[in-house]
């Protein structure tokens, strides 16, 4: 179906929705003088199809009149140079049909003014970069075309003063310098904005980083001279994390010379926001670290801002598989570096989650499971089949918490567990020894334990286990299956959730049953998030009622014999 420009009245630039071309016709003129009068016109023309610019906007439809293209009468220099916007298939249209005087659904303008509108365009680069670019890479490309010979006769005596052949040569060729800068495709962002949690910066060609200024400088002809400033980390509105400055320039004038030259790619991040939790360890760096730097096979090299280096040795046996090289210390590095690719912050789709039509490779939550359990030398892949193995006894580990949120009946637990036939470990999680602890996680086929940072190591178990949730008291249900439910079904393990009752919760030592904590508990979640927390999930432990929770681990039993 043919696609014709939509165009709105404006004081800007003429506006598209369809495959809107920009035609640049270039008349060179072959003049000379006979008796005072201008007699022939010699003429050729070049038609060059071009991509639109960014500061296109789409507008309501216009009815454009047909225009006809007269010729005026040339300036001191000679050289007529018009800028068309056209639809492409009106223009291939016409172009076939010989209408060289006549172009459809086209307006025309004068150069000087449409030079006017694309420095405009430039300035305001910035305001429009949101919004919808056009652009149609089937449309047909019309490279040359050739126009009739047209005569043209004066009245009066021409004021043309004399114009030399070396004069109109050096004219043509500054207009063909200024039609090939145009004529550049738009440069690729660099940037990508629309992930609501984070942002991300990618870079090929001749970048580089200055450490202690936390600056980057991405130099490209291609590219307009812009500034961002950037969050290294998954999260935008950390306060405890410096943003680096990303800018571009169209040229290595004024920008830092490399002190130090690498052939890998690199990635900047930052240590600071939560890192030290166990579960923002996993969902906000180890897992989105995975997912930026996994396709490069080791060849990559991590820059590092709020750097903490304990961090590194707690996890090197995961960092060691995705990177070769020895991390930079950006904050106290004062060298220019120079990499041909360069990243800034991480890849992020949501919470220990990875989405595989955006990642590279096509990665999933299982080639993350498989990763880490493959870094840590962990051997099973399946949890035990009891239709395979029918008398064999599941191993059940019941994560307890030292701090809120634990258990406050654990033998009664263990007791009723081990009457439906489960082999039950109790353990503390242990986020200072991870190698030891992720071992007996993946010795597991079930996982139990409330709703806190111990759930994360469901990452380590093999797949086919259960993980089984219990959600603290009062309307955390959506929050507790977004953090672990959604992931460990990603990971190809079963999921079962337990919600508390008001009975089963210590908070009635702290509340009567009246308050609001309990009879309106949305009016304590729309206090925000700090207070909400300290009252259901710092002050809150679990007095698990057995009877009401067996079925929950028969029903695992059961998924375990599937």
């Amino acid at each position: 179906m043919p696609m014709h420009p939509t165009v709105r009245k404006s004081k800007g630039p003429l506006l598209g929705s369809g495959p809107v071309r920009e035609l640049f016709i270039v008349r060179k003129w072959s003049i000379w003088r006979e008796q005072n009068r201008l007699r022939i016109l010699r003429l050729s023309c070049s038609a060059v199809d071009q991509e639109p610019s960014e500061a296109y906007r789409v507008g309501a439809v216009e009815e454009v009149e047909e225009q006809t293209l007269s010729l005026q009468k040339p300036g001191k220099k000679a050289v007529l140079l018009m800028s068309l916007q056209i639809s492409a298939t009106d223009l291939s249209t016409n172009l076939s049909l010989g209408r060289f005087g006549t172009f459809r659904s086209a307006r025309l303008r004068p150069f000087s003014l449409y030079l006017t509108e694309r420095e405009r365009k430039t300035e305001d680069a910035h305001e429009t970069n949101a919004e919808e670019r056009v652009h149609d890479d089937s449309s047909s490309t019309i490279s040359h075309a050739t126009a009739k010979e047209e005569t043209i006769e004066t009245n009066g005596p021409s004021k043309l003063p004399h114009v030399t052949k070396s004069e109109l040569s050096i004219v043509a060729e500054r207009r063909d310098d200024e039609r090939i800068q145009m004529m550049k495709p738009p440069a690729e962002p660099i940037c990508d904005f629309s992930n609501w949690r984070t942002e991300f910066c990618e870079m090929k060609g001749d970048v580089r980083i200055h450490g202690k200024p936390s600056s980057v400088v991405f130099v490209s002809p291609h590219q307009q001279s812009n500034e961002w400033k950037i969050m290294p980390y998954v999260r935008k509105e950390m306060e405890n994390i410096e943003k680096v400055s990303v800018r571009t320039a169209s040229s290595p004038a004024g920008v830092p010379s490399c002190t130090i030259n690498q052939t890998v790619s690199a990635i900047v991040f930052s240590l600071g926001g939560f890192t030290g939790n166990y579960y923002h360890d996993f969902t906000d760096l180890l897992l989105p670290l995975f997912l930026t730097a996994r396709q490069f096979d080791g060849e990559v090299q991590f820059l590092v801002t709020n750097i903490q280096v304990w961090w590194f040795r707690k996890y090197h046996r995961i960092i060691k598989r995705l990177t070769r090289y020895e991390f930079v210390d950006l904050d106290s590095s004062n060298q220019v570096l120079c990499h041909p690719h360069l990243m800034v912050g991480l890849r992020f789709h949501n919470d220990l989650m990875i989405d595989p039509a955006r990642a590279p490779n096509g990665y999933s939550m299982t080639d993350f499971t498989k990763f880490v359990r493959s870094a840590y030398s962990l051997k099973r892949e399946y949890a035990a089949s009891l239709r395979e193995q029918p008398d064999r006894k599941p191993k059940l580990l019941l994560v307890a918490r030292k701090g809120s949120r634990r258990f406050t009946n654990v033998p009664e637990i263990v007791e009723m567990a081990e009457g439906l036939n489960y082999e039950v470990v109790h353990a503390d999680a242990s986020f200072g020894d991870v190698a030891g602890f992720v071992s007996l996680v993946n010795s597991g086929d079930v996982i139990m334990g409330v709703h806190g940072a111990g759930l994360t190591n469901f990452v380590f178990l093999p797949m086919n286990a259960v993980l089984v949730q219990i959600v603290p008291c009062c309307e955390l249900e959506a929050m507790a299956t977004h953090t672990f439910g959604f992931p460990s079904m990603a990971a190809r393990l079963h999921y079962l959730e337990y919600n508390i009752t008001v009975d089963e919760s210590t908070l009635l030592e702290l509340y009567p049953r009246e308050h609001p904590v309990f009879t309106d508990p949305q009016s304590i979640h729309k206090l925000g998030w700090m207070k909400m927390g300290k009252i259901y999930l710092r002050q809150q432990d679990v007095k698990l009622d057995v009877n009401r929770f067996r079925p929950v681990l028969q029903k695992a039993m059961d998924l375990l014999r599937q």
